[in-house]
């Protein structure tokens, strides 16, 4: 039996501005994002995946991207635990991003 689950794709709107991506889940876990560089006019842009609503919350991942960039990343199988939610606190420029996460119950080892 597969015990993972597949990942819900959460896109985030378009944009400059700081905004809450996944809100806060028992059992969240970060499989993975894909993000560009979005502006009309390119340009170099930056943002911090952080584990909670704002954007003094612990950092979970800086991203920084060329003008016309992109990147992605994958954390599987088990992720990045982040039941506090995720917020992306854009630093520069215009994203668009999509997060990838899935809930699962919380296991103590």
């Amino acid at each position: 039996m597969n015990a993972y689950r597949p990942a819900t794709p959460t896109p985030v709107a378009t944009g400059t501005g700081d905004v809450q991506g996944v809100a806060a889940t028992a059992g969240l876990r970060l499989m993975g994002y894909a993000v560009r560089e979005s502006a009309g006019a390119p340009a170099v842009a930056a943002l911090n995946l952080r584990h909670g609503d704002d954007a003094t919350d612990p950092l979970l991942i800086p991203i920084e991207l060329a003008a016309n960039g992109s990147d992605n990343q994958w954390f599987g199988p088990a992720g990045v635990h982040c039941p506090s939610g995720i917020f992306v606190d854009r630093v520069a420029g215009e994203t668009e991003l999509t997060i990838f996460t899935v809930a699962t119950p919380d296991v103590t080892p």
